[in-house]
């Protein structure tokens, strides 16, 4: 009889995200990695919750919703669409400390 077909795993359809940061003494420049799962993206958010007095100064590749506390950042036009699998990047520059939290992604 033939094998029965693997499903796979729940999740991993939306994306994942994690952020780098150069900081130096009062600021930082960080850059986020955007990774499509399974089902590729059309549009992206992620949430990054910054350290209190932090906020951001400058974005780039995204749109930022906000400048402290959980910042929101969106695709722009030449970066939303990616298939599975694929990675974006953006970045923000800052006052304060560097985020370290995981980043929130979503997908649409």
């Amino acid at each position: 009889t033939p094998p029965n077909p693997t499903t796979p795993p729940p999740g991993g359809a939306g994306c994942s995200a994690t952020v780098s940061a150069n900081s130096w003494t009062g600021g930082f420049v960080a850059t986020v990695k955007v990774t499509a799962g399974s089902g590729g993206t059309r549009g992206w958010n992620v949430s990054v919750t910054l350290p209190g007095g932090t906020s951001v100064t400058g974005t780039w590749s995204a749109s930022a919703s906000g400048s402290s506390g959980t910042v929101r950042f969106a695709n722009v036009d030449y970066n939303g669409q990616l298939a599975a699998g694929q990675v974006t990047e953006f970045g923000f520059q800052g006052n304060g400390t560097a985020p370290t939290q995981t980043p929130t992604c979503t997908a649409s």
